[in-house]
């Protein structure tokens, strides 16, 4: 193992290895509690603004598991202080359509932008199953149902009636009620309550679906390789 040296600053392995299991499960944290708890903002600004605190968190352990995997930074900094205004000025101006295409194609471009760099780290050769492996693994099935329940929201707002939801008849679903689409469509779950109505609508959801189904397939299939080699290892 790489030990410091007297005079020296440098950290060690060990200590990469902690920071950057420390940085993924408190990315996963912040997401669980992000995509799991919108009903709050149903309460009103306060708790939309409380809620939308949350994505700082998102934006810090985002950019913290980058830089520990040697990645640039730049453009996630960029992009997560880009959602960072408007996310803010939607907890203020919720019912602003512009606002909240805003925030939404903002915070849709921070996600697909961190689900493809821990997709790296995933499906990276030579590295061993641990904490850290496994919860960047979760990190990127729950933040792509988050990337799609945005995605599927700017597809409403932009084309009104492309999804239905019989709880809020003559009404366009909210972006909530898009986020429990979401997950109910990559988990393949298959409620039927809410329904896409226009063919792109039912594209997305249809590839969903199949990405959620694929890389649920793929990363149980990577894991198990990684752990059957380690095991055959003398």
């Amino acid at each position: 193992m790489e030990r410091m040296q007297p005079g020296r600053s440098h950290p060690t392995r060990l200590d990469r290895f902690s920071r950057r299991t420390t940085s993924l499960v408190s990315l996963l944290v912040v997401a669980v509690l992000l995509q799991f708890g919108y009903p709050i903002t149903l309460y009103g600004e306060l708790w939309t603004g409380l809620y939308m605190i949350l994505y700082a968190g998102m934006i810090f352990f985002g950019v913290l598991v980058v830089r520990e995997e040697g990645q640039r930074v730049g453009g996630f900094l960029v992009l997560g202080s880009v959602f960072a205004v408007f996310g803010i000025w939607f907890a203020f101006a919720q019912h602003s359509e512009p606002v909240t295409l805003a925030m939404l194609g903002s915070v849709a471009a921070f996600m697909l932008a961190l689900v493809l760099s821990l997709l790296r780290f995933v499906f990276r050769r030579g590295q061993a199953v641990g904490v850290d492996l496994i919860a960047a693994a979760v990190c990127v099935y729950i933040i792509m149902g988050g990337f799609f329940g945005a995605v599927f929201s700017i597809v409403e707002i932009t084309q009104p009636g492309s999804f239905e939801d019989p709880t809020t008849p003559g009404e366009s679903p909210a972006w909530q009620q898009l986020v429990y689409y979401s997950y109910v469509t990559m988990a393949t779950l298959g409620y039927g309550e809410i329904l896409p109505l226009t063919a792109w609508a039912r594209s997305l959801a249809s590839f969903e679906t199949v990405a959620g189904t694929l890389y649920l397939t793929v990363v149980i299939a990577r894991l198990v390789g990684i752990w059957a080699s380690s095991r055959d290892r003398p």
